[in-house]
């Protein structure tokens, strides 16, 4: 998966990718029952919920689990709900970024092709 499909997020002085992996989105649709749920915690400004959600996405090596957890905190849950949100979105696209791929798709209704050779 190419980089461009990750989301950047700032805490504090770092910034870290967050990736849109398949263990990642299975592990958010089974702690929240469904994405829209994960997406309505982070809306609530969800201190667990956010900090679950970045853990998915950040790797484990970049950052311990009680440093991430501080960081999410002093970030505040507001100041990143956008970029988390990127992220839920990602993973319910299967890593790749919505808007890219309806634009691509349109593209393709309007150029007539239709994928047939």
């Amino acid at each position: 998966m190419s980089l461009t499909n990750h989301v950047s997020i700032t805490l504090g002085d770092d910034e870290f990718e967050l990736r849109p992996t398949l263990k990642a989105a299975q592990n958010v649709s089974q702690r929240f029952g469904g994405f829209i749920n994960a997406l309505q915690a982070v809306a609530a400004n969800d201190l667990q919920a956010v900090t679950f959600i970045v853990r998915q996405g950040v790797a484990l090596k970049a950052i311990s689990s009680d440093d991430l957890n501080e960081a999410v905190f002093a970030a505040g849950t507001r100041n990143i709900a956008v970029d988390v949100m990127r992220f839920v979105n990602r993973l319910a696209n299967g890593g790749k970024d919505p808007d890219e791929t309806d634009a691509d798709e349109d593209e393709e209704r309007y150029s007539g092709n239709d994928g047939e050779v």
